[in-house]
């Protein structure tokens, strides 16, 4: 996600993940810039060719999180939680 050449990504995501820093920094490459907004709450900016390896990447935080952009990562987390959803009775 970023600090992996972040200039070079077509697709750059802010997030809102509800959980410590420490916790989440722990659960992705060390690459991945984490920023503690307070102690129950962290920012990741991140950068990839996809929205859906931005996905995979959120899916593993095993925590909450809240998209601020891109739109196309928006949308594509929409459209997985639909499946998801359908996936189960």
């Amino acid at each position: 996600m970023a600090g992996l050449g972040q200039a070079s990504w077509r697709f750059r995501a802010r997030v809102t993940v509800h959980a410590p820093a420490e916790v989440i920094a722990e659960r992705l490459p060390p690459a991945v810039t984490v920023e503690a907004v307070d102690d129950h709450t962290c920012v990741i900016t991140a950068g990839s060719d996809t929205p859906h390896m931005l996905a995979l990447y959120l899916g593993v935080l095993d925590a909450d999180f809240e998209v601020t952009e891109p739109p196309e990562l928006v949308e594509h987390i929409r459209r997985l939680g639909e499946r998801y959803s359908r996936a189960t009775p």
